[in-house]
């Protein structure tokens, strides 16, 4: 059966595939430029940096490379975009980070080939990361996608980790591969798409020593995607997705026939799963509905994702989550007053799982008025809160209420002239985190004061520039006061006749805890930036920081040098 479904699908990619590549190379060819048949622009960056620390554990690599372009090569009317990227990097794993990809497209056929990410709707195929191939055609008004690739490479767990009885050590993964496709029709105001995904572990990718720690999963998705515009300024939008994920594959197949599993939503995708005993079966779903005039836009959001929603086509869903939110905009006074607010109330604990169910309260305000480009203001206001009230089965009567608020004041001025230009702003901003009502445990109280006030200087002529900075933050909480006061200047020159530029910059922080002396904290920067030619530039950056702390209960004395040297060319 397996290899019957290789076979069919062999048959099936091959010939789609040709014929539309076939329908790419034989239309229009009458709007070949064949004077300059062949093009090729783009950038290619080389980028080396060295890097010290003493007194912490070193956040990089001693020295590190890294190489990366985006060439595009055009043939006659065909663009073929590239993409690629190299490093000596490493992650958890210990794996160099090296990507190659490729996306040509000639008028309404695009191919996809090497890393891609591909989105086909926000609750099946949602940006995840693929290497593979797969092609998106759009003639007249269809839709038509298709991918085939892996999304997750496997990865044992190394065994310098178990040298050091602190590290952390991940878990081995199994390759996982993704397969999907979409079918649609329509405009960008009015469409529908109709999306199938499916991805799958790999059980082979892995020893078999390993295989015993860990199962080999499945995933089957079914999304809905429509955008309709019944009226002029009237936009209703909907996306739903089904999810079938099945921990063990290898489960055999459930025939007790017990309720519980979302039966609707399995009768439903009973044509593409094979229920097993592990096989569980989600929802999710979000329609909004929205009104834009020139002056005013309003529009209401409905959101509910079933708890444990997952699909192998997204990174990661904020599950267990039904939302309400009503938002409006202003424009007032020719443009110049501009006003938006948002409510809305969202809670968890959909399916009366949990000991307790989570209500939260999301509001939000901005304000922006600029009467002339010499000056204006902008101001920000929110509050969210959540009240958690314990269900009839939790074993005491636990209440919790939490409260954050943020409000922030941005005046700005602005001179200008010919010769020079000059910018001074104003940020005022107050954060808090609050517990007025708990009886579940002492969670603490977390208040942040911050001002800044910054000047910059260009004389636009001779290119200079110079800016200067202070501010102050304090921020509140249960281990103590933390408090900085200082300031930074830098500028950039330019020399050469603006082939050399040099930027500098310096900062100085006295720090405080609990309001008293703690210590110092020193940041130099320098850059110089060469042009050579028209295609070519050279960047020599470095970079100190220097920490001094007398108590060091939450930031510990430390310093940190890191030296880069940066090719690049144009093309």
């Amino acid at each position: 059966m397996k290899e019957s479904m290789i076979y069919i699908r062999k048959q099936f990619i091959l010939p789609l595939f040709l014929l539309v590549w076939q329908s790419v190379f034989s239309q229009d060819l009458e709007n070949i430029n064949f004077k300059k048949p062949v093009k090729l622009h783009g950038n290619i960056n080389l980028q080396f940096e060295y890097y010290k620390a003493d007194q912490i554990d070193p956040r990089k690599k001693d020295f590190s490379w890294l190489i990366s372009g985006n060439p595009t090569l055009e043939l006659g009317g065909i663009r073929v975009p590239f993409s690629f990227l190299l490093s000596n990097f490493e992650n958890k794993f210990y794996q160099p980070f090296n990507q190659f990809g490729i996306s040509p497209y000639y008028k309404w056929a695009k191919l996809h080939l090497g890393y891609r990410n591909i989105t086909y709707s926000p609750y099946t195929l949602a940006g995840h990361q693929m290497l593979g191939a797969g092609f998106d055609l759009t003639p007249g008004n269809f839709r038509v996608g298709f991918m085939y690739g892996r999304l997750r490479r496997s990865a044992a767990i190394d065994s310098a980790l178990n040298a050091n009885p602190l590290a952390i050590r991940p878990e081995p993964t199994f390759s996982r591969f993704g397969m999907g496709t979409k079918v649609g029709y329509g405009t960008q105001k009015n469409y529908i798409d109709l999306i199938y995904f499916q991805g799958w572990d790999k059980d082979k990718s892995l020893s078999s020593k390993l295989q015993d720690s860990i199962q080999p999963a499945e995933n089957k998705t079914l999304g809905v995607s429509t955008k309709v515009t019944p009226a002029k300024n009237l936009t209703w939008q909907v996306n739903v997705g089904l999810s079938s994920y099945t921990v063990n594959k290898y489960d055999e197949k459930d025939t007790s026939g017990l309720p519980g599993k979302n039966e609707w939503i399995q009768k439903l995708m009973s044509p593409f799963v094979m229920d097993k005993l592990s096989t569980r079966y989600y929802l999710a779903g979000e329609t909004s509905l929205g009104y834009q005039m020139p002056k005013w836009t309003t529009g209401i959001m409905y959101k509910r994702i079933d708890p444990g929603y997952q699909s192998m086509g997204a990174y990661f869903f904020q599950s267990d989550l039904q939302e309400f939110t009503f938002t409006n905009q202003f424009r007032l006074d020719s443009g110049r007053l501009n006003i938006s607010a948002n409510v809305g109330l969202q809670q968890d604990n959909l399916e009366q799982q949990k000991t307790s169910t989570s209500r939260r309260f999301i509001g939000s305000a901005n304000i922006s008025y600029v009467p002339s480009v010499r000056y204006g203001v902008t101001f920000n206001f929110s509050n969210y809160g959540i009240t958690n009230n314990p269900l009839v089965t939790s074993p005491g009567d636990e209440l919790f209420k939490q409260v954050s608020n943020s409000v922030m004041l941005m005046p700005f001025f602005n001179w200008m002239n010919e010769r020079t230009a000059k910018n001074l702003n104003f940020i005022l901003m107050f954060q808090s985190l609050s517990t007025p009502q708990s009886s579940i445990g002492s969670i603490p109280t977390l208040n942040t004061y911050s001002s800044t006030v910054s000047f910059n200087h260009t004389w636009i002529q001779k290119g200079f520039n110079a800016n200067g900075t202070a501010n102050y933050i304090l921020s509140k909480t249960p281990q103590g006061d933390v408090g900085s006061l200082g300031g930074s200047i830098g500028g950039m020159l330019p020399l050469l006749e603006r082939k050399l530029t040099v930027n500098a910059s310096g900062t100085y922080l006295n720090n405080t805890f609990d309001n008293k002396a703690n210590g110092h904290t020193i940041r130099g920067t320098l850059g110089l930036t060469m042009a050579a030619g028209e295609h070519h530039s050279f960047q020599l950056l470095g970079s100190y920081l220097n920490n001094e702390s007398i108590n060091a209960t939450l930031i510990q004395s430390f310093n940190e040098l890191s030296v880069q040297l940066i090719y690049g060319l144009s093309f």
